[in-house]
């Protein structure tokens, strides 16, 4: 047994396997055709069904519930009812758009720090949104005040007007594989990054390259990111600073002669980007990496491919020492600690502790570093324990 926590990096896989699992066993009482389910709210629709058959019926879905370990709370005998953004009523076979009490709709500023491209096409999505939730044209004109409201307080002009059902576009698209590069975007940015990006591409896989079929501007496209807004770059500056808190009031050595300390009386410290120095008596190299658990654990897989031939080439670091060792060439050994991060926490959308490691590989001086570029594109391995698979 174990719990998959909301924002988990497979909640939403999970919710959606256990919803099926649950409408199959539904569909003994009801059809499969008038029941349906997102994540954990769920709507059905009963023909012909008095008071008391509705009321059996509920206390056999709970029952069915119940024989799972879950609890559910049911409505019955509505003829109107508000389903996430939309409220449905069968008297009258119309639906229209439902918010919340005092849950008014608040869109970027047109004046924000966004791609041109999202401004421009924030209220054409908005009128395509409230054209969708509305059943006619009467529905939609009802509806639409509050969202004209807000588009007009964000610095939006656009009037919002009914589409049709029938006039939308159904132009079916073709499918093609495509690479995206999306670069951040930032209005002090004056250079064209897209620009200059696809006049890379065009430059380096011509058509007469043997790659151009698959690098080229039909399969390349561009599409800018939002940057971090000011709150979020806050609320990470203060998580690293109370961890790095919580980190000095941790053990830092337990080593029993602290002047032997391969980290200077730190060996116990966790979630940092180390350095390794080796100098020989006509060359210094450098080799970085990284440690989410307790260094020590690290150095002490880094010292048996020191001694065991066998695993000469778990690193870069010790294909050199055995270079070393078989040319018998003297060489010191010194170990640092180079940064401090946070490590992946679950539902999180980048490693810290990665991208921290991979900018320090960056920053490095290239002469004497022994780490390889192709480190630079590797995938975060801290991530793999949240996934179901690795669930034992």
């Amino acid at each position: 047994m174990f719990d998959v926590t909301m924002g988990s990096y497979d909640g939403a896989e999970v919710c959606e396997i256990v919803g099926l699992y649950l409408l199959e066993k539904l569909s003994t009482l009801i059809d499969k055709k008038k029941i349906g389910l997102y994540r954990d709210d769920g709507l059905s629709v009963i023909d012909n069904a008095n008071g008391p058959k509705l009321d059996r019926l509920r206390k056999d879905i709970i029952r069915i519930f119940k024989s799972e370990g879950l609890n559910i709370t049911i409505e019955t005998n509505l003829f109107v009812t508000n389903f996430f953004d939309v409220t449905l009523d069968l008297s009258t076979n119309k639906f229209y758009p439902y918010r919340k009490p005092n849950d008014k709709p608040i869109y970027i500023n047109a004046n924000s720090n966004h791609p041109p491209s999202v401004l421009k096409s924030l209220p054409s999505m908005i009128n395509k949104r409230v054209s969708d939730l509305s059943s006619d044209i009467k529905e939609f004109e009802r509806a639409k005040g509050l969202y004209q409201e807000a588009l007009k307080t964000s610095g939006f002009e656009s009037n919002l007007n009914y589409i049709p059902q029938n006039e939308k576009n159904k132009k079916r698209n073709r499918r093609r594989k495509i690479i995206w590069f999306n670069p951040p975007y930032n209005a002090h940015v004056k250079n064209n990054i897209g620009k200059e990006f696809l006049k890379i591409v065009s430059k380096n896989f011509p058509k007469n390259h043997r790659l151009s079929k698959i690098f080229n501007r039909n399969t390349i496209k561009l599409s800018y990111g939002c940057t971090q807004n000011v709150e979020n770059i806050i609320k990470q500056h203060n998580a690293k600073l109370l961890n790095e808190v919580d980190n000095q009031q941790a053990r830092l050595c337990n080593c029993h002669n602290k002047e032997t300390c391969p980290l200077d009386g730190k060996c116990l410290s966790t979630c940092i980007i180390y350095k390794a120095e080796v100098k020989t008596p006509t060359d210094t190299s450098v080799y970085y990496g990284a440690s989410e658990g307790e260094f020590k654990f690290r150095y002490n897989n880094h010292t048996k491919s020191f001694r065991l031939r066998r695993y000469e080439n778990d690193s870069e670091l010790s294909k050199l020492i055995w270079k070393l060792k078989d040319d018998s060439t003297p060489y010191s050994l010194k170990w640092s600690i180079s940064a401090n991060a946070i490590p992946y926490k679950c539902g999180s959308r980048s490693c810290d502790l990665c991208t921290t490691e991979k900018v320090t590989i960056l920053r490095a001086e290239p002469k004497g570093l022994l780490n390889k570029r192709t480190e630079l594109m590797s995938k975060c391995r801290h991530k793999n324990k949240f996934i179901i698979n690795s669930v034992k």
